[in-house]
């Protein structure tokens, strides 16, 4: 398969170590060592330099600072693990910051710097360095030489650079590459043949008028949401846990699936970009039409609520460390300035004083940010509040209570006889507690109140295999007592050992199991399974248990809640309680209903029968879960602050008004803009966050629409304007277009910030149309595309790839996702290791869905580069690795969706048939689901000698031919979907 694999594919793409270096390495060097290591220092320590790829290299006193592929023996590395040397100083760096180091110079330490940070920036004086902080200028349309080939300005502009450089654009990408392109670029999957053979038959008669149609097409698809949506979840560093906070936790952000669900509505919605920023940096203060309205602006602001909270970091600076993370959220998100650089002294290199990031955090500080609770776990750090949605957005989310329906009833009485119950009861409260003896009697109500009294009842046989089936609603706290309550027992009354199978929900006792159901088997045996979903108090929830000789297993609401293997303990005994132990401990607060017992073990399908069937009791209301979410509001008394020395909140300085970036107020009055050169104040009352967002979101603001700009320009071409998109300061990438920058982001504010119109503007362009490949000549004259005389070649992030493979195979869902498992789950989700697993759980739907746990992210994603979501991501890392093909080759989802791809393939009508000509035909169909071609000559003679080859190998070991081609095909299935063709976008 391996040498398959290579001939079917292209070679790897050009190193990405300038997007390492600048995203992983320059920041921490500028941060953590140019204070002691710059050209520029009062004195220079050790006397290296590390502000310039000519000192690193020069070394110090001590010799060789980096040896390039070899971590282990530089010196650099050695004082940043404190081995011998300590830097920084000032304390240690994280690990995950020690890796970078070690990765980069393992990979040979590659520098793109040629001038220190003395010569690159002397001050406001030096206005080409502050590039960004100046107004937009809207250039003449530049004349170019080919006027034929642009199709407007953003192709003038493209092409005067390109001519200036000697070169000549490529070729028009043909139909099929096109559409495959757009697909992915504007969706994040791929198209599939009809769409294919569609837009190619339009193309041919229509040309450019068939690329806006679906372009429009593409653009009004509820899945462009889902892929433009991850773009900015990146930008807004969303994760649905607080990741490793130093004590061996992982606390859950159980509501931060709402703020993820409202990025992909508002990407298909395009309120503008101006309005969309709005929503989320103030939306608890907007006025709303209806409560669906103000329910959306609450939850967009979870944006402000999303970061991580490390446990090292929840101390008295606690407070300051959550404004720290959304002053950089919204300034480098937003602006690509690094202002949290500015917490502890000046910025080094850009022009941002500490008390311009006081000013801010004077604002941030006056907001209060609501994270709530981790599952029923506190964070470490004071527990918050959380935004309580009104009743339509609650309504939605409780199941019909179709018990009421007379079509329903008699159905679940169907199911109920054709199961064949021994015990088949309502249950009513009853005044005094039932002897062992008793049967329990039917009533005309579909429920018990369960109090202080208890339920029992014995089976009529003495079967070992049974099971148990019921309805109950909890209305304690989890957390309120050491268990929370008692379910089911199947054991004798009143022994003190307990031998039997007990099933509850776990308390505040044991806290992996907090709110998680357990089956205990007694005293003596003291082994006990868990399952991993935290149940809502006040939530109905239906539950079955099946014990099956040694093996117990546990349904709730229809889905395998935990399973293993349990030594019966019960002996003989007929007896069982429900709603209480059988020694009457932790009974039951709240409801049970529908019970009924089995002298058997129902398998799988009969529970998803019983469960489908069964609905919520009878004659009772629904208790609609609470609808929560992530975000903030305004503190009752909004207040400055003080400047904190060296950013310890022991030693206090002055007080700072509130306010906003004071650069551009001192930069010379005639590169300014005219509305920054007023002062910004603060309304009283207020924390200063609507002033904060109006003026982020002026039409003349000079960062706000360039930065969009470029991040939508660098998801369609591979590259941005602006190489480094969270960073337009000083150290930043220079625009390699800047009049077409400031034309875009001009004609961006002009058409209401419409992201859509901005997408739509850039992939008509002849520009974004041009092939990926080109002569020899012009490759070579700009290795690097910076000109873009062709397309960037791009490798498919982890979502789009994983997407991609569930749509060829045939089994992706394309229906949205409401809610996460991770609202389910308490707070020790990965510790002990390994029960993170319990959360990722098989998913056919898009990628966006899965839980994403800072720190344990969902395996299918990790080895291509998912980021870890603990600080803004506004550019992917992109790496090769060993790893990556060892999980294309290994990995369970690929493999198991090769086996599913085959077998759609061989049942599939129109590819039944046998012989050569058949299986050519195959190989054509998987082409061109996968590649959107058909194969070449070379390509089909390749594929049929490779399926000669396996069957000649599997033959010694399977003779059955029928098993054989289907591992035959299963094989090529999964070699076609390790191809780079599959993994890259031309």
């Amino acid at each position: 398969m391996v040498a398959f694999h290579a001939s079917m594919g292209f070679s790897e793409p050009a190193s990405e170590q300038l997007n390492f270096f600048e995203k992983k390495i320059r920041p921490v060097l500028v941060e953590h060592c140019y204070e002691c290591h710059a050209s520029d220092s009062k004195e220079v320590g050790g006397k290296f330099l590390l502000d310039s790829r000519a000192g690193v290299r020069a070394g110090g006193e001590s010799g060789a600072v980096i040896v390039p592929g070899k971590p282990d023996d530089s010196l650099l590395m050695q004082a940043l693990r404190y081995d011998g040397m300590e830097m920084p100083p000032k304390g240690k760096l994280p690990d995950a910051v020690l890796n970078d180091f070690s990765k980069w110079i393992a990979q040979g330490a590659f520098d793109p710097r040629t001038e220190s940070s003395s010569k690159l920036f002397q001050g406001p004086q030096n206005l080409d360095s502050l590039w960004s902080f100046q107004p937009r200028t809207v250039s003449p349309v530049p004349l170019v030489v080919d006027q034929a080939w642009p199709r407007g300005t953003l192709d003038q502009f493209v092409l005067a650079r390109m001519e200036a450089a000697g070169l000549k654009p490529a070729k028009d990408a043909s139909s099929r590459v096109l559409v495959r392109r757009l697909y992915l670029d504007l969706t994040g999957l791929p198209p599939t043949i009809e769409q294919v053979a569609s837009f190619v038959q339009d193309h041919q008669r229509e040309g450019t008028r068939a690329v806006e149609k679906l372009v429009d097409r593409l653009l009004a698809e509820p899945q462009f949401g889902i892929r433009w949506g991850r773009h900015w979840l990146d930008v807004a560093r969303y994760g649905e846990s607080n990741g490793d906070d130093g004590l061996g936790r992982n606390a859950t952000f159980p509501h931060a699936w709402r703020y993820r669900d409202y990025v992909i509505n508002a990407m298909n919605r395009d309120p503008g970009y101006d309005q969309f920023l709005r929503e989320q940096l103030v939306g608890d203060l907007l006025k709303a039409k209806d409560a669906e309205e103000r329910n959306r602006y609450l939850v967009a602001t979870g944006f402000l609520a999303l970061g991580s909270k490390p446990a090292s970091a929840m101390n008295a600076n606690f407070a300051m460390d959550v404004v720290d993370d959304q002053i950089n959220v919204v300034s480098t998100g937003i602006l690509g300035l690094s202002v949290a650089c500015a917490r502890c002294h000046d910025h080094k290199h850009d022009p941002i004083p500490t008390r311009d990031y006081y000013s801010l955090a004077g604002i941030f500080s006056s907001t209060q940010t609501l994270y709530g609770a981790a599952g029923n776990e506190k964070l470490t750090a004071p527990p918050t509040e959380l935004h309580e949605l009104r009743s339509k957005l609650v309504v939605d989310q409780t199941q019909p209570d179709r018990s009421k329906t007379p079509v329903f009833a008699e159905r679940y009485t169907e199911i109920i006889e054709e199961l064949h119950p021994v015990i088949s009861e309502s249950l009513t409260e009853h005044p005094k507690e039932l002897k062992p003896e008793s049967k329990l009697s039917f009533s005309n109500a579909d429920f018990a109140t369960v109090k202080e009294t208890a339920l029992h009842g014995e089976f009529p046989g003495e079967a070992e295999s049974y099971s148990v089936s019921f309805w109950f609603r909890n209305t304690l706290k989890n957390d309120a007592r050491p268990i929370t309550t008692y379910l089911f027992s199947r054991a004798k009354l009143g022994d003190k050992t307990l031998p039997g199978d007990h099933l509850g929900i776990g308390g505040k006792h044991e806290k992996a199991v907090t709110g998680k159901l357990f089956v205990f088997n007694g005293n003596d045996k003291k082994k006990s399974i868990k399952g991993s979903t935290v149940i809502p108090p006040n939530s109905w929830n239906h539950v079955v248990l099946v014990r099956r000789g040694e093996i117990v297993e546990v349904y709730l609401n229809g889905q395998l809640e935990l399973e293993g293997e349990l030594e019966s303990t019960f002996g003989e005994s007929r007896e069982f309680s429900l709603a209480r132990r059988s020694d009457k401990f932790a009974p039951l607060q709240g409801n049970v209903g529908k019970f009924a017992t089995y002298e058997r073990a129902l398998d799988r399908e009969s529970v998803l029968r019983l469960h489908a069937a069964s609905g919520q009791p009878k004659g009772i209301i629904p208790t609609p879960v609470d609808g929560y979410a992530m975000g903030v509001r305004e503190k009752s008394k909004p207040a400055d602050i003080k400047i904190h020395i060296n950013g310890d909140g022991a030693k206090k300085g002055d007080s700072v008004v509130r306010g906003v970036l004071t650069a551009y107020e001192t930069l010379p009055a005639d590169v300014t803009p005219r509305f920054l050169q007023g002062s910004f104040e603060v309304s009283e009352g207020s924390s200063g966050r609507s002033e904060l967002v109006e003026w982020l979101i002026r039409d003349e603001h000079p960062h706000t629409s360039r930065v969009m700009v470029n991040r939508i320009w660098m998801h369609l071409m591979g590259r941005g304007i602006v190489a480094t998109p969270d960073d337009f300061g000083v150290y930043g990438a220079r625009p390699t277009h800047p009049d077409l920058l400031d034309y875009l982001a001009e004609v961006f504010v002009r058409r209401g910030w419409s992201v859509k119109q901005m997408i739509r503007q850039i992939v008509l362009s002849r520009t974004y149309q041009l092939a990926s490949h080109h002569d020899s000549d012009s490759v070579a004259a700009d290795p690097d595309n910076l000109w873009m005389a062709r397309h960037q070649r791009r490798r498919l992030d982890a979502e789009s790839l994983r997407d991609s493979i569930l749509q060829v195979t045939g089994t992706l869902d394309y229906s949205p996702q409401r809610g996460s498992a991770v609202e389910k789950i308490d707070a020790l989700i990965n510790w002990p290791p390994g029960e993170a697993t319990n959360l990722h759980r098989e998913s056919n739907h898009r990628s966006i869905y899965l839980c994403m746990l800072r720190h344990a992210p969902p395996p299918e994603l990790v080895a291509f580069d998912l980021p870890d979501a603990v600080g803004i991501t506004g550019q992917r890392e992109i790496t090769t690795l060993p790893t990556q093909a060892l999980f294309l080759l290994n990995s369970e989802f690929v493999v198991s969706q090769a086996r599913i791809y085959a077998g759609n393939l061989l049942e599939s009508a129109d590819t039944k048939g046998h012989g050569p000509a058949a299986e050519e035909a195959w190989v054509r169909r998987v082409f061109q689901t996968c590649f959107q071609r058909l194969p070449t000559e070379v390509e089909l003679q390749q594929s049929m000698d490779y399926l000669v080859a396996i069957d000649d190998h599997l033959e010694k070991i399977e003779s059955d031919a029928g098993k054989r081609r289907y591992r035959v095909w299963q094989s090529f299935c999964q070699a076609m979907l390790m191809t780079n063709e599959f993994r890259y976008v031309d």
